[in-house]
């Protein structure tokens, strides 16, 4: 429907709102996203954004947990790489302050 550099530049301008977090458009934007034009982009994009969020939290806990010398099991970690929900993973993470254990942090 779009000329490239416009479909482009239009891209641009979402990829830059979602990772400032920002959700509001200009109102031509908002329209074409809904009417499909830019919707494969948004989601791959927000999908992009929330698989590297999870990653980066899972690799932190997984540092987080070594310097505090907490030995996990293979099962422990592969709890922790199979996790993909934020809230529980930032959970476990502030676990890590004063556990002894990885029953401490995964609890």
């Amino acid at each position: 429907m779009l000329r490239e550099p416009m479909r482009r530049a239009l891209e641009a301008l979402v990829m830059e709102r979602q990772t400032e977090g920002k959700a509001t458009f200009p109102p031509f934007a908002q329209k074409l996203i809904e009417m499909g034009e830019l919707k494969g982009f948004r989601d791959g994009e927000l999908k992009g954004l929330r698989d590297g969020k999870l990653e980066g939290l899972r690799e932190a806990l997984l540092r987080l947990v070594a310097r505090a010398g907490i030995p996990l099991t293979e099962d422990d970690r592969a709890r922790i790489r199979a996790c993909d929900d934020t809230v529980t993973l930032e959970r476990w993470i502030d676990n890590v302050l004063g556990a002894k254990t990885a029953a401490d942090v995964l609890s």
